[in-house]
Order: C-alpha cells, then structure tokens, then sequence
C-alpha cells in the first residue's frame, strides 16, 4: 500500500540544486482577485514510512531563497544533510488527496494564506511546462484522472481547498 504522509513523518527534501525544469505557476481567484504564484516539484522521501515516495510541492522562495524567513532550511527542526533537508510534517505543511480516506495524497509547502483549490497543483503539473519526470510523478499521485475530470466539467469545477496537518 503506498504511503499517506501523516502529522510527524519525517520526510527528507532534496535541496535546490539550481534545475528550474520542475516550476511552474499556479493561478486561482481569491476575494475576486487574480492571484498566482511560482513552485517546484520535488520529490522527497517519507522516512517514516520506509523512504516511500512523496509528491511535493513547495513555493518557490520557500525552496530556492535562503534569505527568506520561509525558507525550508529554517523551519523549526530541520537539518541539513548531505545536500538534504529532514523535516518533520506539521501545521506549517498541508496536502492534498483523492479522497477522505488519504489515497494519492500528496503536500505542499507554501504560503497558507494562499487559498488554492486542490485540483490546480495536479492539473497544472500534467498541462504545463514541467519536466517529464515531473509529471509522470504526478500522474503517480492521480494527477492525469484527476486533469481529465476537470476538462469534462469546464469551468464550472469547484474543488476542495488544501488541508493543514
């Protein structure tokens, strides 16, 4: 069974290493304005549960901005490891999923004030610009039933917003 990354995992991040290919913009309304903003997929380890895979995605200054009070590396308990971070999953994260029961579910690292429905990470990965790997990992996560579900809807869609842990 895959893994469901819960409050308290610990799961290990790769450090940004300067490869933009896994970015892209996320776009939504809220409080009837435009917003976006830029983030990477990484693909990190749950060390909690036997270095399984987990999907990622982290705002970009979180990521790539060590000057940032958001950065990664900052985070209380991190450390950094061999080009590494090891963190523990708490409020400061949430995550997205198939269903309420956590299948494909997958997190998320960034500005919780950003109000985001959970279906623009996944669609945006399979639709955009990203890096192959990067999407066949999303479609790993259900991202590609998930894009097809939103197109037969159109416009109409109405998603679940992100959950903290």
């Amino acid at each position: 069974m895959p893994s469901v990354p819960q409050t308290g995992d610990i799961i290990v991040v790769p450090a940004y290493a300067g490869d933009d290919s896994a970015t892209f913009e996320v776009q939504w309304q809220q409080t009837f304005r435009s917003k976006s903003a830029t983030y990477y997929i990484v693909k990190a380890k749950n060390q909690s549960q036997g270095n399984a895979d987990i999907l990622l995605y982290i705002q970009d200054h979180f990521y790539k901005d060590e000057s940032s009070g958001d950065f990664i590396g900052k985070l209380l308990g991190c450390k950094k490891e061999d080009g590494r971070y090891i963190v523990t999953l708490n409020d400061r994260f949430q995550y997205g999923q198939k269903n309420k029961n956590g299948d494909e579910r997958w997190v998320c690292l960034h500005d919780k004030d950003n109000k985001i429905f959970q279906h623009r990470f996944l669609v945006t990965t399979v639709q955009g610009k990203a890096a192959d790997w990067a999407k066949t990992l999303a479609n790993g996560f259900g991202a590609g039933e998930i894009a097809a579900n939103v197109h037969k809807l159109g416009g109409s869609f109405v998603g679940d917003y992100l959950h903290t842990f």
